[in-house]
């Protein structure tokens, strides 16, 4: 039997480890860290056959699994992780109790008391609640701030809606997923849709019902149509009765649904008794124009922010009269997507249901992350400083969006590429006339599939052979059918505007490569 490894080995191999990685979100693994004589162990039996159907078509992320593709000389276009300097949260410090002070006396000293919440708080006698099990739905201070928000900014027109915390909006959508449909069901999604949502999907056998797309986002005539010729013996279940959408800077698309969309929408939900996931987490990144024209003001007057608040496109949970709406914001595009906070705003018959689900699953949301977000938004900013926040986040982004069209419009083949300027989010997606690739003439109607597969990988590995990493469109289709369009998309949130005209003229060179 070998010798256990000592509190002294660890630290002599400590000592002689190489550095970190470092950088956000790099790939790791237990299996570059142990040690060799770890390493020559056998491996274990495989238990792969005791997979259960769910786990068996689980697969890694795509959007994560691309993550793998890039190296210090690698501009990416592809996740849509906000920059760092757009993460409100500058600096960090921790006070702990040190082994030395460990006796039988408890090393905090006085015992934990209560904090009314009125008036300074003092963190320190929140720290005890914070790392202990909370309440599913999240902290009273933050539901209490959440709350004001919500009937502030949507006003749900009915009584009994509740707001609470979730690890995330992907995760929300999941738990969504598991409270309402069985396997084989459909679910009523957007031609083109987050690749989260479709991944959440497949583990549990669930299957999409595609919706056609415009200009101004899902199309209420196609809804009413899909729903109204449902035929359940030749789909194979019952008419889907759960609609997902994400209507404001639409990833991947980058539309936003108008308010008259969303009211078709919304009409079409109420006559066919559809519950609308309204998966919402760009919905302050709504620019006012075409192209951003001035910079904020960090002294804005309250008209000033009342205003901003006013010009956002009405949700569906405002003009939800029937409680049908399960609405899910977030803090990854506006406060830092490592806090793993988001709430949802739903009825309160769904939220009890869903908070059961929270006490034996998740349990509850991070408490030190809740305790940092309640103390930045209750006691550092308030409702105005956080509306100030949002705003300067819609000027940064406004901004950082004109640069990629600019460096689109210079850098981009005009004869093969086209796009919709983006009203809001993060996202531009491009078109790419495709049948102008030399692969596209040999195409027969049985080869049709693969010839399409093989030039979109074709230009996804040109882009990455320049320097550039963008997602693959098909990604994000929703339909298992060969598509007629292709299409790349890119994120102007993530690296510098530099880089962004960069990165752009990479792709570029490498679409002229592949096309001419």
């Amino acid at each position: 039997m070998l010798r256990r490894l000592t509190l002294d080995d660890l630290a002599a191999i400590r000592k002689h480890s190489q550095p970190l990685t470092g950088g956000i979100a790099p790939t790791t693994s237990s299996a570059l860290f142990k040690t060799q004589r770890s390493l020559q162990k056998p491996r274990s039996r495989n238990f792969n056959h005791r997979l259960n159907d769910e786990s068996r078509a689980r697969e890694a992320a795509t959007l994560k699994a691309a993550g793998a593709e890039l190296t210090g000389r690698v501009l990416s276009l592809a996740t849509g992780r906000p920059s760092p300097e757009y993460f409100p949260l500058l600096d960090l410090s921790f006070r702990f109790c040190q082994p030395n002070d460990f006796s039988t006396q408890h090393p905090r000293g006085e015992k934990p008391q209560t904090n009314g919440h009125h008036g300074d708080r003092d963190l320190s006698v929140e720290i005890p609640a914070s790392l202990s099990y909370g309440y599913a739905g999240g902290s009273e201070i933050l539901v209490r701030f959440l709350t004001e928000h919500i009937e502030a900014i949507h006003d749900p027109p009915y009584s009994n809606w509740e707001v609470f915390l979730n690890i995330g909006s992907t995760s929300a959508i999941e738990h969504a997923f598991r409270m309402f449909c069985i396997r084989g069901d459909h679910i009523l999604v957007e031609e083109y849709t987050y690749s989260g949502t479709l991944e959440a999907m497949t583990p549990l056998g669930l299957r999409t019902a595609t919706v056609k797309m415009d200009e101004q986002g899902i199309s209420a005539k196609d809804l009413d149509s899909v729903l109204s010729h449902w035929d359940e013996s030749e789909r194979g279940s019952a008419k889907p009765f759960l609609l997902y959408t994400i209507p404001t800077g639409h990833n991947p698309t980058g539309v936003t649904q108008t308010f008259q969309r969303r009211k078709e929408i919304y009409q079409v939900a109420e006559k066919h008794d559809l519950l609308v996931i309204e998966d919402d987490p760009y919905y302050y990144l709504q620019f006012t124009t075409q192209e951003a024209t001035s910079e904020s003001n960090s002294s804005q007057h309250s008209s000033d922010l009342d205003s901003y608040l006013q010009s956002l496109v009405p949700s569906y949970l405002s003009m939800d009269v029937s409680g049908r709406v399960i609405r899910l914001d977030s803090t990854s595009k506006t406060l830092g997507p490592g806090l793993r906070c988001s709430w949802m705003t739903t009825n309160s018959d769904i939220a009890s249901k869903i908070r059961n689900h929270h006490d034996v699953g998740v349990v509850c949301p991070s408490g030190l992350s809740q305790l940092a977000i309640s103390h930045l938004l209750e006691d550092k900013w308030g409702h105005r400083g956080f509306t100030q926040w949002l705003v300067y986040l819609r000027d940064e982004y406004a901004n950082r969006r004109d640069t990629l069209i600019k460096a689109c419009k210079k850098h981009l083949p005009l004869d093969i590429c086209s796009w919709q300027v983006p009203s809001a989010g993060m996202f531009l997606w491009i078109n790419l006339d495709w049948r102008q690739h030399s692969l596209a003439s040999k195409i027969h109607d049985e080869s049709l599939s693969n010839t399409f597969a093989a030039i979109e990988d074709s230009l996804y590995r040109g882009g990455l052979r320049k320097g550039t990493l963008c997602c693959k469109g098909s990604a994000f289709f929703a339909s298992n059918e060969t598509p007629e369009n292709m299409f790349l998309r890119a994120t102007f949130a993530s690296i510098s505007l530099e880089e962004l005209d960069i990165a752009i003229q990479r792709v570029g060179e490498a679409l002229r490569e592949e096309f001419y």
